[in-house]
């Protein structure tokens, strides 16, 4: 089963225990997580640890997670900590 999700926003320290738990949230369900990040304002070291935190949770149950899309934000914060998106989200289809 695959759903969709657009998040936005800014993803920062601030809403990272919101974030956390709609990730949590996500991994529950099962199925294919597919997420838009093209509308993700903002995005701090933390928001990335939580996504990073998310690919690894989703393959160690079996998930596959899928982005659509990402913000020109989330990109830039992961080549500042010296990350190629790739090895944050695993797999990335399109817009990157």
């Amino acid at each position: 089963m695959e759903r969709s999700e657009k998040l936005s926003g800014a993803w920062n320290i601030a809403h990272a225990e919101e974030l956390r738990a709609q990730f949590a949230a996500m991994v529950e369900m099962g199925g294919e997580i597919v997420l838009d990040l093209s509308a993700v304002e903002s995005c701090d070291a933390a928001a990335l640890q939580l996504l990073c935190s998310l690919r690894r949770t989703a393959a160690e149950r079996g998930l596959r997670l899928r982005l659509v899309d990402s913000s020109p934000a989330i990109v830039e914060t992961a080549q500042a900590l010296g990350l190629a998106f790739t090895e944050i989200t695993g797999e990335v289809t399109g817009g990157v």
